[in-house]
């Protein structure tokens, strides 16, 4: 509670600071007339400051100043405290025994002194602010906002400093102090979070009580009469401590890179891009401002200018700490350089052109400056090329762009294929909308049949008649054969009709279709192989004895049939989610089609035809839904579900078919596993019957016995060779497999099968299943 309290009076604070800074910013030109005081106690203008408006009035260096807005120049608080005219309306100074009044309230806007401050501190506060609201959970993040607002701070306190105000100028003086102290908080704390180095913070406390006690001189600005000496004091070891700061800045990160150079590469990327960062933020400040004011009492560049470059540490961490991520330093140099390489060649010709066009009038700093620009704005470009070339793809190489996106969709579907069929919405669609052609397809070649797939216009008799002539010879066709796969026990091909614009396919859509026929390839080769696999599991599922030993199979038996049992479950739900309500908008659109338009009775019959058609469809679909998943085993029991679907068959059968359930009223109280199981058995007996048995009666018969449920198959059907079926390879699609699933759930359930049968003599099945069986694993 005290923190929040506390946050939200720094934060109330700042604000009120920020309104006042911003005030004097705006209200007053910054004159940048400096005086000096003479043996007699008259004052002189020994100075007028660079981008400041006293360049455009009447005044010279050595003018002697006698008033200042009306009063006594020694009289005025910014000459007093400062040795400085500022915020001051007019002026009277003497040159040449003659007074001269100057109007020092003209305003002219300074891009520097003015804009640049401002925009540096909505910089920093806005990065601040971020950076708390997105990592504020991060300790390292909490020190670098401060950074940030420190940074900020003194941004905004430049223009009002220089203009004379009070705060303005004490809070450059503290903020000045403060910073290199801040960045070597953050600097321990960002190591310890980040690289898991422990250092004694301790000593930081020290450090800032000296920073307190050098602060304490610049309270002096609140008494007029002291200032003057005081500022003059203070001013004398501002820069010393900030240099002295950043210098154990550098040494704790020298300590660190021996310490710990040999470590993990984590570790060393860390060190190595905190230099880099450091050395680019505060190298052209401190050598290039703050070293020449010390030795020869002025800047190189005035600190205005180097400041910006101190944005570079602060926001390189804020992008690491944000991100999680380090960019590789090292990389990131050698590009650099690289670039400033190149760019200096037409940076150097575009300067020698400037001399030789301006010969007369281009000095050698403004051919320096010419030059300077211009490098570090090539190298600039160049090094972002990547990253504009990026962002602005779409609409320079639009093409490109689009192809690459129908890429990744394309690649991300093929993770999620499953079945051959899924291959036309997935991929083919795709490829027909992204080249342009009116049709492709997918021909999938075994050794006795093919499967094709197919989207848009393309006729499925051309397709095949090419894929089958692909190993034989290349005919003349209006199609296009691309092979995707050859494998021993089958082929693949793509085929493509024709673009609608009748042109041929460009370099970039031949190359993005080789990718994606690699792509396809790999999936089409998984699916086969998956599908094998599934197939020897099934059979090896059936296969197991009913022994002792096979109860270490059981997991395997478990997870066959729940992936059976889900893969059910997904087709039922995909039909009853579109198909069924398709073909159920689609009849209430004919039916409203007949009660709002007048047909003829012929059209009347021929639209209830179709409408009776659609719920023939309806019905099977729903039928073929049950089946995958028969929901009524938990709304009306295992007995009566069964006794239903004996009764929907009975009409469609072609053969007589008879069940009866006898006392067997106890397999009620089996789990829903148990009796989905016991429910597919007897599936698989009708589908077999119904698909091989050519029978003209089919019975089952339901009773308990002794705590057992036993189901009785009968058929007069042709039946079939046992021994011979029991020693053949079993595959997709053939009369075995069903019973194999049969007899794997019997096993799976600890029950007992006896099969009879022999060619021509019908098919007689006893199961027995355990009516208190042990739950299924």
């Amino acid at each position: 509670m005290k923190k929040q309290v506390f946050f939200r009076l720094s934060i109330s604070l700042l604000v009120v600071v920020q309104i006042w800074l911003t005030y004097v910013t705006f209200s007053h030109p910054y004159l940048g007339v400096l005086v000096t005081e003479n043996s007699r106690g008259e004052w002189i203008i020994g100075k007028l400051e660079q981008g400041s408006t006293s360049l455009l009035m009447n005044l010279q260096v050595g003018d002697r100043l006698i008033e200042v807005d009306g009063m006594p120049a020694a009289e005025h608080g910014t000459i007093r405290k400062w040795k400085a005219v500022e915020q001051a309306e007019s002026l009277v100074v003497e040159r040449n025994g003659q007074l001269l009044p100057v109007d020092a309230g003209h305003r002219k806007v300074y891009v520097g002194t003015d804009f640049y401050p401002v925009i540096g501190e909505a910089l920093c506060l806005s990065l601040a602010i971020v950076l708390y609201r997105k990592a504020g959970n991060s300790s390292s993040a909490r020190y670098l906002s401060l950074v940030f607002v420190n940074i900020g701070v003194i941004f905004a306190s430049f223009g009002a400093s220089v203009r004379g105000d009070t705060l303005g100028k004490f809070l450059i003086y503290s903020l000045m102090l403060l910073l290199p102290i801040v960045f070597l908080h953050f600097l321990v704390v960002f190591m310890k979070e980040k690289g898991q180095i422990q250092f004694p913070s301790n000593y930081l406390r020290y450090l800032y009580f000296i920073v307190g006690v050098l602060v304490c001189p610049a309270l002096c600005y609140l008494v007029p009469d002291l200032t003057g000496y005081f500022y003059q004091l203070s001013s004398q070891f501002i820069i010393p401590f900030f240099l002295f700061g950043m210098l154990l800045n550098f040494s704790f990160l020298a300590y660190v890179f021996f310490k710990f150079r040999k470590q993990a590469s984590y570790l060393t990327t860390i060190i190595k891009t905190v230099w880099w960062a450091l050395a680019v933020s505060f190298v052209p400040f401190i050598f290039l401002s703050f070293v020449p004011k010390l030795l020869q009492s002025e800047p190189v560049v005035i600190p205005l200018y180097t400041s910006w470059f101190v944005l570079v540490f602060p926001i390189s961490f804020a992008y690491l700490i944000m991100s999680k991520q380090l960019y590789d330093i090292d990389l990131v140099v050698r590009r650099v350089v690289f670039t400033t390489v190149i760019a200096a060649v037409p940076s150097a010709l575009l300067t020698g052109i400037i001399a030789m066009i301006f010969s007369e009038t281009a000095s050698a700093s403004h051919l320096l400056f010419s030059f300077m620009f211009t490098l570090i704005l090539l190298s600039f470009v160049i090094y972002s090329l990547e990253y504009f070339a990026t962002k602005l793809q779409p609409i320079m190489f639009p093409r490109k762009y689009h192809l690459q996106n129908a890429l990744k969709k394309i690649a991300v579907d093929l993770q999620s294929i499953s079945s051959f069929r899924e291959l036309k919405e997935i991929v083919l669609v795709d490829i027909v909308n992204t080249l342009e052609v009116f049709g492709a397809a997918i021909v999938f070649q075994y050794n006795d049949r093919m499967e094709t797939v197919l989207a848009g216009d393309i006729s499925l008799e051309e397709a095949e008649s090419l894929a089958a002539e692909a190993a034989e010879s290349e005919t003349e066709s209006m199609l296009t054969r691309l092979d995707i796969i050859r494998h021993e026990e089958y082929a693949s091909y793509l085929i493509l009709t024709r673009k609608k614009t009748n042109t041929f396919l460009g370099m970039e859509e031949v190359q993005w279709l080789n990718l994606i026929i690699s792509y396809l390839a790999v999936s089409l080769e998984n699916m086969h192989l998956i599908g094998k696999l599934h197939l020897r599991l099934q059979s090896l599922a059936a296969r197991l004895p009913n022994e002792q030993a096979s109860q270490d199979f059981i997991w395997f038996r478990k997870l066959m049939f729940e992936l059976q049992e889900a893969e059910r479950k997904r087709i039922a739900t995909d039909i009853h989610d579109t198909t069924l309500q398709d073909l159920f908008f689609l009849k209430k659109r004919f039916s409203s089609l007949m009660d709002t338009t007048n047909f003829s009775e012929e059209d009347q019959e021929t639209m209830s035809n179709i409408i009776d058609y659609v719920e023939i469809i309806n019905t099977n679909l729903r039928q073929s839904c049950f089946e995958l998943h028969p929901h009524l085993l938990y709304e009306i029991g295992l007995l009566r579900t069964i006794q239903k679907v004996f009764e929907q068959e009975a009409a469609f059968c072609p053969f007589q078919l008879e069940f009866h359930a006898i006392g067997a009223e106890e397999a009620e109280a089996w789990d829903l596993d148990r009796k989905r199981h016991f429910f597919r058995i007897i599936q698989e007996l009708l589908n077999n019957a119904k698909k091989h048995s050519q029978a003209t009666k089919v019975s089952m018969k339901i009773t308990i016995e002794d705590d057992m449920l036993l189901l009785f198959y009968e058929d007069d059907g042709v039946g079939f060779n046992l021994h011979k079926a029991r020693d053949a390879e079993l595959e997709i699609g053939t009369s075995g497999i069903g019973m194999e699933q049969m007899k794997s759930r019997v096993l799976y359930m600890d029950g007992q099968v006896d099969v009879r049968t022999s060619r021509g003599k019908g098919l007689q099945i006893w199961i027995s299943l355990p009516i208190k069986g042990a739950v299924l694993a």
